[in-house]
């Protein structure tokens, strides 16, 4: 049995959190007024490089997004990071989004990324959703998310659990080994 669910506030959770971790060394190189173009050469040509405390904050369509990176090596072409926070305040006053991955590595030959310990809120005027997955992988090609170990999301009224998920660019989730729908919110006396 396929449920397709579509969840936008996931979708756009997801494509922050690889967006931040992508362009992450390109917009601290432009952050610090270097030559990106010449100092990606260099990089590329380097055995390994490590940058701690990497903090930016860029506005996207009316958004704006800050991102927090403690610690992030480079070893060829893969990038590592420790702990990444991710806080997206949406515009005209319509939430706030906070992401925490515990780990991620991005590999820049392959445009693929992995985050582990992904957790997450999702605070709207109308809602609080709670998002929660051991990891999540991403591939450029064909702009997928995958939750190979697991997806949770719930919030005051119910919660939904799947062994395993993945979601398509335009926010639809497909469950797709099934899924449990919890009912959380007591019943009205």
């Amino acid at each position: 049995m396929k449920l397709k669910l579509k969840l936008s506030p996931a979708k756009i959770f997801i494509f922050a959190l690889f967006l931040g971790i992508i362009v992450l060394v390109r917009y601290a190189m432009r952050d610090m007024k270097l030559d990106v173009d010449l100092l990606r050469e260099s990089l590329m040509r380097m055995p390994g490089l490590v940058m701690e405390n990497i903090q930016f904050t860029r506005e996207v369509s009316g958004d704006l997004w800050r991102v927090k990176i403690p610690y992030l090596e480079r070893d060829g072409n893969l990038f590592s990071v420790k702990s990444l926070d991710v806080t997206r305040e949406i515009s005209n006053d319509n939430g706030e989004w906070k992401f925490i991955g515990d780990e991620g590595i991005y590999s820049l030959d392959k445009s693929v990324a992995s985050v582990r310990g992904l957790h997450g809120k999702l605070d709207t005027k109308k809602r609080l959703w709670t998002l929660e997955s051991p990891r999540l992988n991403w591939a450029q090609e064909n702009n997928t998310f995958f939750f190979p170990e697991g997806l949770m999301i719930y919030d005051s009224e119910f919660l939904l659990r799947t062994p395993v998920a993945s979601m398509d660019n335009s926010g639809v989730i497909l469950l797709e080994q099934g899924g449990v729908i919890q009912w959380v919110k007591p019943a009205a006396k």
